[in-house]
């Protein structure tokens, strides 16, 4: 990997600038609308969930299809057209007056959210070297975890001092700055006319997409794993409030405290993989599994015999779990960069991205009806117990993987079209 190289690729740092201000002026929004619905509108805990829902049910119905455009129309176009009417849904935030006005205007933001997504990776595909992707995709996850951090603290006092309108306006503006940024994007290669003859179908792109992705054993298993593993990790993390109000010392203070933890360890792992080169993709995935499934069982025990110091080893095993979770999706979405060629990379993103925002979506309801069930506490210690158990079943899988995706990662890397500005 050469030193710096992607700090003399202008186009990475255009892309890379564009989502400085757009996942902070995302952070600042949702806060925002946290704060509008729960202490302005009053609303139920049920209403407020809608929320999240509303986001990520876009992706995962119309991921697939939006992949299918990625690779068929000009990814720059998609991006900033995608920018330029998210910035003016956030407007419509501003005169929303009941609860399902929000849903609406995230349904929308979502949809478009949904279509930048898929483009921005084949983006990324067409401007970074494969020697380059995986620093490329730790400083991406580096920026959206610590938009993680620092957009709520500012969106908490925009809040307090110029209201809520203010901070709408500001992720408005936001977009459309992203949008300028975007604009400055070389232009990009469209690929479905130019490869074939007669233009196929969405259905028959998507069984494209598919076929790969089954033809890649990494994509294949490593899809299955993550879904998987979202969807059990998504039981236990959406409960982890009420999980520390069972602590004898729990209070608010202490749940901001882990929620902070957790984003800086996911954040130190960004920056650990940003500087270090991962040699095994798999082999990473299967530690950060490990690493994150042993601490929610730790931290489930923990609780059940009431350990005392709580505001100690809660934020501390807490990171510790958050940076193995680090060394799962950068790898994984590092290897399926160099693993899709660039005219796929739409179709395969989106089909994975759509599977995993499922399992985002199921988890946190199958983990509230399993915690009032069985208990809080209890699920917390299935669920590291569970993750731990698919981190031991990916090793056996380890050879089956990594034996043919050299193979395919020769000829991804052959069918790479490099966008120069």
């Amino acid at each position: 990997m050469k030193k710096n190289a992607l700090l003399r690729n202008r186009s990475y740092l255009y892309l890379m600038s564009a989502q400085v201000v757009s996942n902070l002026g995302d952070w600042l929004s949702l806060m925002a609308i946290f704060s509008l619905m729960a202490f302005k509108w009053d609303v139920s805990p049920l209403e407020i969930s809608f929320v999240v829902i509303c986001l990520g049910l876009p992706m995962t119905v119309l991921g697939p299809v939006s992949g299918v455009i990625a690779d068929r129309m000009n990814r720059k176009v998609i991006m900033v057209v995608s920018d330029l009417f998210r910035c003016v849904i956030i407007l419509g935030l501003i005169v929303a007056n009941v609860p399902w006005h929000i849903y609406v205007l995230l349904l929308l933001l979502g949809t478009f959210s949904s279509l930048f997504t898929p483009a921005k990776s084949g983006m990324l595909k067409e401007i970074v070297n494969d020697e380059e992707m995986q620093q490329a995709a730790s400083i991406s996850s580096v920026i959206q975890d610590g938009a993680k951090i620092i957009g709520p603290a500012i969106s908490g006092v925009l809040v307090t001092a110029a209201g809520l309108d203010s901070v709408f306006l500001l992720d408005s503006m936001s977009f459309l700055l992203s949008a300028l940024l975007l604009f400055m994007l070389p232009k990009t290669r469209t690929f479905g006319s130019k490869e074939k003859p007669e233009h196929p179908s969405i259905i028959s792109d998507l069984k494209e997409g598919f076929l790969y992705i089954k033809k890649v054993p990494f994509i294949l298993y490593g899809t299955g794993i993550m879904f998987v593993s979202m969807l059990i990790l998504q039981m236990a993390d959406a409960q982890f409030s009420v999980l520390i109000r069972l602590l004898k010392e729990g209070s608010p203070a202490l749940v901001g405290l882990v929620v902070t933890c957790s984003g800086t360890g996911f954040l130190v792992s960004g920056l650990c993989l940003a500087k270090w080169k991962v040699r095994s993709p798999w082999q990473g995935m299967t530690m950060g599994l490990f690493l994150l499934g042993s601490g929610f069982v730790l931290v489930g025990y923990l609780a059940r015999i009431q350990f005392p110091h709580s505001f100690i080893w809660a934020p501390v095993i807490t990171f510790l779990a958050a940076s193995g979770g680090g060394f799962i999706f950068i790898p994984f979405n590092t290897a399926v960069q160099k693993l899709t060629p660039v005219h796929m990379t739409g179709r395969v993103f989106g089909l994975t991205g759509s599977m995993i925002m499922t399992a985002t979506l199921i988890g946190p309801v199958a983990g509230g009806f399993a915690g009032n069930h069985w208990g809080v506490i209890s699920v917390f210690i299935a669920s590291g117990a569970g993750l731990v158990t698919i981190s031991l079943a990916a090793l056996l899988l380890r050879k089956r993987t990594e034996r043919s995706d050299h193979l395919v990662t020769e000829s991804a890397g052959r069918t790479q079209g490099k966008t120069t500005a």
